[in-house]
């Protein structure tokens, strides 16, 4: 049997890059993203002992991350102004060294950016789905049935699509 840190690191290997997108979508920004990354992984940690195997470890994580990730998202009452923040960011980048593929880094930002200002659970079910989660593993981790789960996608990615083509014109 695997010891604790096993499991943790096997999967913090496969899932960090996942997780790290997850929070992106959470924060709209890399500073918080990679602070409620570090909050998530420190949770999973603290109770991977209670973990009972009733789910994938992946699903069982994913809820630890939802429910830290709208915990936090409540504490985060202060409006920042993000789009000045990522202004900076890129100015910072832009000056310092030629960015590669700079297009699809700013349509990346302008996406993360229209998922921080969709309601939390739509957050969480978009943020899943472009993970690659399946319908049925997003209806498992969210409490929705599988069928309604399809209904918001499909909303939220009409939201989404209205919030990126309204920003470029």
């Amino acid at each position: 049997m695997k010891s604790k840190e096993q499991v943790f690191r096997n999967y913090y290997t496969q899932y960090k890059d996942k997780l790290y997108r997850l929070c992106l979508g959470y924060t709209g920004n890399r500073a918080d993203a990679q602070d409620l990354q570090q909050e998530i992984l420190l949770r999973i940690w603290q109770h991977l002992d209670s973990f009972r195997g009733e789910s994938s470890l992946s699903s069982w994580c994913y809820r630890i991350a939802t429910n830290t990730a709208l915990s936090y998202a409540g504490k985060q009452k202060r409006q920042q102004d993000k789009q000045e923040l990522l202004k900076a960011e890129l100015t910072h980048l832009h000056d310092h060294r030629v960015l590669p593929n700079a297009e699809q880094e700013e349509a990346s930002q302008r996406l993360y950016k229209a998922i921080a200002g969709l309601k939390e659970t739509d957050r969480l079910i978009i943020g899943l789905l472009l993970e690659g989660c399946s319908y049925k593993e997003i209806a498992h981790i969210t409490g929705l049935s599988p069928s309604n789960t399809g209904v918001r996608i499909n909303r939220i990615k009409k939201q989404l699509s209205k919030k990126l083509t309204k920003n470029e014109g």
